[in-house]
């Protein structure tokens, strides 16, 4: 299985949090390639779909999917994400830091990980905004996403997770 988001009803994900608390990501259903997520912590569902090497999400602001994630990654392949939040046009734009590195979290060694990271912007009046905030995505080949860092010291590591043998994409 050569992704880095395997999707398949039934995939879940449990991670802790750096406050000890922790959520689960469960792909809850799939009509017409679109996968119904759910988020143990906001309750909150939110689709995923594959197309062609690109993985869109409305995470987030639904009913906007925007590219959150690549298969056919090359260190310094960059993208963005646009998107409305709080009534703010908000930009996340992903950068390609490393691939086919390896990672401990929580205890355990995964290979073949692809680090990405984000950096926020927002957009007023046409004029974008650093926000001098950014994310790190660290997704394992065949296992997901495994670790999630901020640069304000937020930490989410994978401390399970189950998939399915019919996870295709």
């Amino acid at each position: 299985m050569n992704t880095y988001y395997p999707l398949a009803i039934g995939n879940t994900w449990h991670y802790r949090m750096k406050d000890g608390a922790s959520y689960t990501n469960l792909v809850h259903n799939s009509k017409d390639a679109t996968f119904t997520m759910m988020n143990s912590m906001t309750n909150a569902a939110s689709a995923v779909i594959k197309e062609g090497d690109t993985f869109f999400t409305d995470a987030f602001e639904k009913g906007n999917f925007q590219p959150f994630l690549k298969d056919n990654l090359h260190v310094g392949d960059a993208w963005k994400a646009t998107f409305t939040a709080n009534g703010i046009k908000s930009i996340l734009e992903f950068t390609v830091k490393e691939i086919a590195a390896q990672k401990e979290v929580e205890g355990k060694q995964y290979s073949d990980v692809a680090v990405l990271e984000a950096e926020s912007k927002m957009e007023m009046n046409g004029t974008v905004i650093p926000l001098n905030f950014s994310t790190q995505y660290f997704y394992a080949q065949g296992v997901g996403l495994i670790l999630t860092t901020s640069s304000f010291g937020d930490y989410q590591a994978l401390s399970a997770y189950t998939l399915s043998r019919d996870s295709k994409t």
